[in-house]
């Protein structure tokens, strides 16, 4: 199944990065730049790493922001991509190609750990906690932007950039996986639970509220917890 979810995310790279680039120039940038700001103030320290970066935007924004910033995603090619972004806007990210569940860094290294959209196309929902719990520091603190996508038919109304096959591919992927079987973010909240996360809590209108946009808009959920 990684080996599928891999080669899904190298072929949406290309229409991905212009999705992104584009996003530069609108106002959301700044509303995430205003984020991560508040973020940066309620850590202890500024090393962070993006779980699942697709092609660097938010690993980006957080390094103006102040972090110092650790990026990885599963797609080779969409690391490649973010490396030319950075590089283009002459910033400083470290990127790897790697796996959520088996992440390659020693325990209590980071002060935060961020990802957006990407649990919800993780084959062991539960094992790539545990590794994100691994890798915080003591006091360090975990936000995941997600959403439940488990009876979502993603379509090409929405996607229209994608190439041809993406997104029967998609909908095949996730519904294969265990994660789409179960109300979210409800099963997050058990998971993060029983491995002894601490201060967790959810926000259902957290993406709407950042954006500035009405509460009664589709969004993201945002779940944030501590290492004890």
């Amino acid at each position: 199944m990684i080996q599928r979810i891999t080669a899904y995310w190298d072929g949406r790279s290309t229409s991905w990065r212009k999705e992104r680039d584009e996003a530069w120039s609108r106002p959301e940038t700044e509303h995430w730049f205003g984020f991560f700001e508040s973020i940066r103030n309620q850590v202890a320290g500024k090393r962070v790493l993006e779980v699942g970066t697709a092609t660097g935007y938010f690993a980006n924004i957080m390094t103006l922001a102040g972090f110092e910033v650790t990026a990885v995603d599963l797609s080779p090619q969409m690391v490649e991509y973010a490396k030319i972004v950075s590089e283009e806007l002459h910033l400083s990210v470290d990127y790897h190609v790697m796996d959520a569940q088996a992440l390659e860094f020693e325990d209590n290294t980071f002060d935060l750990v961020f990802t957006r959209l990407m649990t919800w196309t993780i084959p062991d929902l539960e094992k790539c906690y545990q590794e994100m719990k691994r890798v915080l520091k003591p006091g360090g603190k975990l936000i995941n932007m997600d959403a439940d996508f488990g009876k979502t038919v993603f379509s090409t109304d929405r996607h229209d950039e994608c190439p041809s096959g993406a997104i029967e591919e998609v909908n095949a992927i996730k519904s294969a996986l265990a994660i789409s079987q179960h109300t979210r973010p409800a099963k997050d909240l058990e998971i993060l639970h029983e491995i002894d996360f601490g201060s967790i809590r959810v926000d259902m209108d957290a993406q709407n509220r950042i954006l500035g946009l009405p509460l009664n808009t589709e969004g993201l959920f945002m779940l944030e917890a501590s290492k004890k």
